[in-house]
């Protein structure tokens, strides 16, 4: 629009018309008439898009209400009530469970990044002790060139002092055209002591590289070692007579869950509650997470060279935690 109204004013210019100040002005004015419908329309659009935005949050707090409402209502039914307290401390099971494997995941990939980094540091300060001791190999060679060049040199300037009378003219001569080449390498040994120096200096002060994350492997590992931890979990509770009750919690709803008579909701409670109360204080046993996670190594297999999450149907006894993403272990995984 605007090289439109240059054109036009420069077509009235060379008609020997000129261009008034209220043409100016007018066309100011619809400029700014379209820039202002411009952003009226984009602030309209913004309108309806949070409009649309405050209907989906209604829906949804709606439905939170309608199934809180169910549920006092489902609460209230005294027959119920131990099916109830079954059904949410079997869920908090499922959370100390996926809580206490979270932890593990967490402290794994903090110490295998320690590891890591540390032989990256070990490899960085040995690869940089060999540079230095090259350069200073080089530099020692250098110097002594240039102090035995410099030694050379005084004794040769000595002799020339002493070589007076005009029957030593041509000694003298072959004497100052030896000490002017070997001036020349004086100052090219000395250029070169600078020059290691400076690069000694440099290899010296080079700092160690960033930490680029964990390498394929060690993801691997830390995985493997996730899942035989989410195994020993499973065992735990499958001991226990809850392992299956645990999962169904997290796929069932309350109302839809049956844990038989009063008695039986009440050994269910007790049995989840020592659960819970050994899953927080019990310390891991590392070992038999060990043995485990080399069982799994022996067998994983992988979808391609650069996955980190094994197939599940190479685990064997393990690929029902994966299958089943017992305690969200897909979660904890490292990709």
């Amino acid at each position: 629009m605007r090289l439109f109204d240059g054109v036009r004013r420069a077509a009235r210019r060379m008609a020997g018309h000129d261009v008034s100040v209220e043409d100016e002005r007018l066309v100011e004015l619809f400029r700014n008439r379209a820039e202002l419908k411009k952003e009226l329309t984009a602030l309209d659009e913004e309108r309806h898009r949070l409009l649309d935005r405050l209907k989906l949050q209604e829906g949804a707090t709606m439905r939170v209400e309608e199934q809180l409402a169910a549920l006092e209502q489902y609460l209230g039914r005294p027959e119920e009530g131990y099916k109830t307290l079954a059904y949410f401390q079997l869920r908090a099971a499922w959370r100390a469970a996926s809580r206490r494997l979270e932890q593990f995941a967490t402290e794994l990939a903090r110490q295998q990044k320690d590891r890591e980094r540390k032989q990256q540091l070990t490899e960085f300060e040995r690869a940089r002790s060999l540079r230095l001791g090259e350069v200073d190999r080089e530099l020692t060679e250098a110097r002594v060139l240039a102090d035995q060049l410099q030694a050379e040199q005084r004794l040769a300037e000595q002799r020339l002092a002493g070589l007076a009378g005009f029957w030593n003219y041509f000694r003298r001569r072959k004497l100052a055209e030896t000490i002017e080449a070997r001036r020349f390498r004086i100052d090219a040994s000395m250029a070169q002591v600078v020059e290691l120096e400076e690069r000694r200096g440099r290899a010296a002060a080079e700092p160690p590289p960033l930490f680029d994350g964990l390498s394929l492997e060690g993801r691997r590992a830390v995985n493997l070692a996730v899942i035989a931890y989410a195994e020993a979990l499973h065992d735990r509770l499958a001991s226990a007579a809850l392992s299956d009750l645990v999962r169904q919690s997290t796929l069932r709803r309350v109302y839809d869950s049956s844990y038989g008579s009063r008695e039986e909701c009440q050994a269910i409670m007790e049995r989840t509650s020592r659960l819970i109360d050994d899953l927080e204080r019990t310390h891991d046993d590392l070992a038999d997470v060990k043995a485990r996670t080399d069982r799994l190594r022996r067998t994983a297999k992988y979808r391609s060279d650069g996955e980190t999450v094994p197939l599940h149907e190479s685990l064997q006894a393990s690929s029902l935690v994966l299958l089943e993403d017992y305690w969200d272990v897909y979660k904890t995984l490292l990709r």
